[in-house]
């Protein structure tokens, strides 16, 4: 017989914990489950590649620690992988062949980096602690890396890496951060990338590997290339097959309405697995930010708790650090807005563009240089405000900053 809870959460990062808290803020008497097939307490993915570098610890991963689940009163079955949904009989199976009953279940699962083509013994990707804990080992000896695919994951690695090596990236577009800053914002970025000694290959890919001694690579346009390791960062792949083989509505992602629901009415999804509407556009989009995972979990918890509550859709919001440069891009950032403003100020670095609408409104922002205004305006863009003037992009507007409250 199937142990039974009334919620049951399977993930265990940004969207799983905040719906967990927010279930919990509401509702102190129901029983939850929280699944996660790693063996181990909510860790923060975005500050793997500090740990990797060396300048943080990996206790300073952590988000929580184990006696956080004991005092909400949540049974955990971490180290736990769930291999079907049964949505009818609701209740979900674990590789153990245990039955887990439940009365509704959020889908918070992730995504997973995507592989090269190309098998090597010194590449790795970044997704889990797992992957961490192996590119520690593989950099320490290492004097030369190469990263393959520009975004979030290849750059700040390469940033953390120890100065002393020779860096390589090799991406497959015209340009760098392609899906997270206009082309604009990319071609200022990597100016100021090249002249700290990075090495880029655009529009190129990797074509062989021979591991004999050291890895050579050939790359597609003939180049070629000896290091010590290899980082794939070709972006991820988000955890639908579980929704897909129970029937529920996949497309990118696992679909979800204005209320986080999939398909299936007492079946939800959030972060980076749950497909849904794009704020601006209001087409179905998988934004894959920290930002919009606990957004989107705290949303659903709401609806599980039949708290009937609407989202508002969700919006791109990266920051980063690389190389020492802080970058951010929040909101729309296309050139096929009705109007852009950009201020560069090549002395302090400063960099800012705005992207309005037809009614002037804000609809996206991106920033170089110190980005502690990026808060601002992703309250511009969410509150759908006109532009305030061009001193808010110099730095001379006495604005105050805006922080967005977040429970984890």
């Amino acid at each position: 017989m199937a142990e039974r809870f009334d919620f049951v959460i399977i993930g265990n990062s940004a969207a799983g914990l905040q719906a967990l808290q927010t279930l919990r803020r509401h509702d102190r008497q129901s029983t939850i489950a929280v699944i996660d097939r790693e063996d181990r307490t909510a860790y923060s993915r975005v500050l793997t590649p500090y740990y990797v570098g060396g300048h943080i610890s990996r206790e300073q991963l952590d988000i929580v620690e184990l006696d956080f689940y004991t005092l909400l009163g949540v049974t955990t079955l971490f180290g736990q992988t769930v291999v079907a949904i049964n949505p009818e009989e609701h209740r979900v199976e674990l590789a153990d062949s245990r039955q887990i009953g439940f009365g509704k279940l959020l889908l918070a699962t992730g995504s997973e980096a995507r592989t090269l083509a190309v098998a090597a013994k010194r590449s790795c990707v970044l997704r889990h602690m797992a992957d961490a804990e192996r590119l520690v080992e593989l950099l320490k000896d290492a004097r030369s890396v190469t990263a393959i695919g520009a975004g979030l994951v290849s750059l700040p690695l390469l940033s953390h890496a120890h100065d002393s090596m020779e860096k390589h990236l090799v991406i497959g577009s015209n340009r760098i951060f392609s899906r997270v800053v206009d082309a604009e914002a990319a071609a200022l970025i990597e100016e100021m990338l090249t002249a700290q000694g990075l090495n880029l290959h655009k529009q190129d890919d990797i074509h062989t590997i021979d591991e004999t001694h050291q890895m050579n690579m050939t790359l597609r346009s003939g180049k070629q290339l000896t290091s010590d390791l290899l980082i794939v960062g070709k972006g991820v792949k988000p955890n639908i097959q579980l929704a897909a083989d129970a029937g529920l509505e996949v497309a990118d992602g696992v679909c979800i309405d204005r209320f986080c629901c999939s398909s299936h009415p007492d079946i939800f999804a959030a972060g980076d697995a749950a497909e849904g509407a794009d704020f601006i556009t209001g087409e179905a989009t998988i934004q894959g930010n920290w930002m919009t995972a606990v957004e989107q979990g705290e949303n659903a918890a709401l609806n599980m708790l039949d708290r009937r509550c609407a989202y508002q859709g969700s919006l791109k919001n990266n920051i980063t650090e690389i190389f020492g440069i802080d970058v951010a891009a929040v909101g729309y950032c296309d050139d096929d807005v009705s109007k852009t403003l950009t201020f560069w100020n090549r002395l302090t670095g400063r960099f800012r563009k705005v992207f309005l609408d037809e009614q002037q409104r804000v609809v996206g922002a991106t920033m170089i240089g110190e980005t502690n205004d990026s808060g601002y305006f992703y309250h511009l863009v969410s509150t759908r405000s006109r532009f305030p003037g061009k001193a808010s992009m110099s730095g001379g507007c006495n604005y105050p900053r805006v922080q967005l409250p977040l429970d984890i």
